[in-house]
């Protein structure tokens, strides 16, 4: 398997303990949003068992969180697994921004890898990178990321699970949401592209908040990722 083969060398064992390592700092914040997802699938009338597959298999909480909404409103099953995958649409740029990473990988390789690309992965590689832009070991470092990033995931939702309708509505957990992605985009904001992305990208995800189908994120994920390639082409440009 990838991660297997991933940590054959000593430095690649590094490189994933240094991955798991940077990313227990946003594992915190997976608490509440784990346990608000984790008690939705409760209320949504789901099984005990496939509560807790939901988020192994799925393991995307914002996909995750909408799915069940559509599920509790008696929903179509269609509707709600296509709409997850809308949500989770903007995985297709990161995917895009990590082929070159993992070309030279196998199809079942690099399947693996995308399975678990999301936010917090792709934002701890993306400052990896940048930090160390000659690192012969980054699928190793990934692969430390999304270790954590999983396991915290799934323990979460999983005490979501088991604790049910005891966690009062009044608590309000659904704060940990914008909390978490900021967490994670803040340490990253180095540049004049990586601050026109995020403003650009903040600006009209508010803007595009109303329409259907949560396609405003996935637009203002485009907005961001132009205006932040805009940025860099023109502080390029030779004066």
């Amino acid at each position: 398997m990838f991660f297997s083969q991933a940590l054959a060398a000593p430095a690649a064992r590094a490189a994933f303990t240094s991955g798991a390592r940077d990313t227990l700092m946003v594992i915190p914040s997976y608490v509440p949003f784990g346990m608000v997802c984790g008690v939705a699938s409760v209320n949504a009338g789901l099984t005990t068992g496939a509560s807790l597959a939901l988020p192994a298999l799925v393991y995307g909480g914002s996909s995750q969180a909408v799915l069940l909404q559509f599920v509790q409103g008696n929903a179509s099953l269609w509707i709600a697994v296509l709409s997850g995958c809308v949500i989770n649409l903007r995985m297709a740029v990161y995917s895009a921004a990590m082929a070159s990473k993992v070309r030279h990988l196998g199809k079942t390789q690099r399947m693996l890898v995308a399975a678990f690309i999301v936010d917090n992965t792709f934002a701890f590689v993306q400052g990896r990178q940048e930090s160390h832009p000659y690192d012969k070991h980054l699928m190793a470092y990934y692969a430390g990321c999304s270790t954590v990033c999983w396991l915290g995931w799934v323990l979460f939702c999983s005490i979501g699970v088991f604790a049910g309708n005891i966690v009062p509505p009044s608590w309000q957990l659904d704060f940990a949401v914008p909390l978490s992605f900021i967490a994670v985009a803040t340490p990253s904001i180095r540049s004049l592209p990586m601050g026109a992305a995020a403003l650009v990208g903040g600006m009209a995800s508010v803007l595009l908040f109303a329409l259907p189908l949560k396609l405003g994120l996935i637009a203002a994920c485009l907005a961001g990722l132009s205006a932040g390639m805009l940025t860099q082409k023109w502080t390029k440009r030779p004066t």
